[in-house]
């Protein structure tokens, strides 16, 4: 009992002194944001979901700014148990003449995918903020656009295999049955 006083008392001192750990207050919501800031060459693929935040670069991996992230992976978008690091970061640009910005991954987007982009306080941006979007890609989609200017950097979080479409499902059932049918002949034959 006389071990467990000392550290009850320093635990309620640290509280009081402000020095214990606290949760941050999440970032304010950038007001811009919306699922139709980015667009894509493929048809049929758009985003489905944006959260920003006017809240600086969130992509720099800085150990406040990994539980951030962490929390809007496993909040807003239920991709919980993730570090908050990044799969894949890029730095891009926008076009100087068209004012659009490529991103393109190293990774082949394909499934259910997240990515963040920052966007600095230039000529044109929404401000200092991070975004972040989820889109199904489907099979593969190589890159995508935003004409939102003063980009700066881009973060890849989650990447996942596409579900299969039932025709996939239906030639792998017509082959199956194509083997078997053989197999069968020659059975028979021997």
């Amino acid at each position: 009992m006389k071990n467990i006083f000392p550290k009850l008392a320093a635990a309620a001192l640290l509280s009081i002194s402000g020095l214990a750990s606290a949760t941050p207050a999440p970032p304010t919501p950038l007001a811009h944001c919306g699922p139709g800031d980015i667009y894509f060459d493929v048809p049929g693929v758009a985003a489905t979901t944006c959260y920003g935040y006017v809240a600086g670069n969130l992509i720099n991996d800085s150990p406040p700014d990994l539980h951030t992230v962490s929390g809007i992976l496993g909040t807003t978008f239920s991709f919980s148990g993730q570090s908050g690091a990044a799969i894949e970061h890029i730095n891009v640009s926008a076009d100087p003449v068209t004012h659009i910005t490529t991103y393109d991954f190293a990774h082949l987007l394909t499934g259910n995918v997240i990515v963040s982009l920052h966007f600095g306080n230039g000529t044109g941006g929404p401000g200092n903020g991070t975004a972040f979007y989820a889109f199904n890609a489907g099979s593969g989609v190589d890159k995508f656009y935003t004409t939102l200017q003063a980009s700066s950097n881009a973060g890849l979080y989650r990447v996942t295999s596409p579900v299969p479409e039932p025709e996939t499902y239906a030639m792998l059932l017509a082959g199956l049955g194509l083997v078997g049918a053989i197999a069968r002949r020659r059975k028979a034959r021997a």
